[in-house]
């Protein structure tokens, strides 16, 4: 039987709060850290909102979107008695799944299920926030479309970021370095997303989406 929803603020010493979101990562290390240093930030809305993350074991390695959808409905909306307000988030990228479509249909058919992709990676997000896209000639946005590996450890969008900021690590990717111009990363997104679609098919994160449910207004 579902636990009553109080018992996960409970269980976090967190007063009632108006709104869970739940997010759950395909990554291990860089949407986790940006997430947990965003519900840390001033530009976090904790009076209204109470942030939780499903964090996965290191030795969890099985990433894949379905296995991250049926991890957040089991350890979130199976496990406590959400209300309507409640939302449950994955957050994926295109780069590495291809059945994101499966999945979205998967989340249209729970009440409060999401999604927010990120055409290519969930870098691309963490980019919004410190490049000018219009800066970028075809060819370059492209290149980042594309997101080729340009070493063993690094894709093309992560490369674009070092060569801005002087040096990237995926796991220790410092979103204080990226918070401050959240807002900017936003505009950014929102412009690439004048369709409107259900996921990004071109260049464009919808991170925003749940970013702005999020933060302070």
């Amino acid at each position: 039987m579902p636990r009553e929803r109080e018992d996960l603020f409970r269980e976090s010493n967190s007063l009632e709060k108006e709104k869970i979101i739940v997010l759950a990562f395909e990554g291990n290390d860089t949407e986790e850290i940006y997430f947990d240093e965003f519900k840390s930030s001033d530009i976090f809305d904790d009076a209204l909102v109470f942030l939780h993350l499903l964090k996965r074991p290191k030795t969890d390695t099985n990433s894949a979107p379905n296995h991250v959808f049926k991890k957040l409905k089991k350890e979130a909306k199976d496990e406590y008695n959400f209300k309507d307000s409640d939302e449950l988030w994955m957050i994926i990228d295109t780069d590495r799944w291809k059945n994101i479509p499966d999945i979205i249909l998967e989340c249209k058919q729970q009440k409060n299920m999401f999604v927010a992709v990120s055409n290519p990676c969930f870098e691309f997000w963490l980019l919004l926030h410190i490049k000018n896209l219009a800066e970028y000639e075809e060819n370059e946005l492209d290149l980042i479309l594309k997101n080729a590996k340009v070493s063993s450890k690094r894709n093309y969008v992560d490369s674009k970021i070092k060569e801005i900021l002087g040096s990237y690590n995926k796991s220790n990717p410092k979103p204080e370095l990226f918070l401050p111009t959240v807002d900017f990363a936003i505009e950014q997104a929102k412009q690439l997303d004048e369709n409107e679609d259900e996921y990004p098919k071109k260049l464009g994160s919808h991170v925003y989406k749940v970013v702005e449910k999020l933060k302070k207004h």
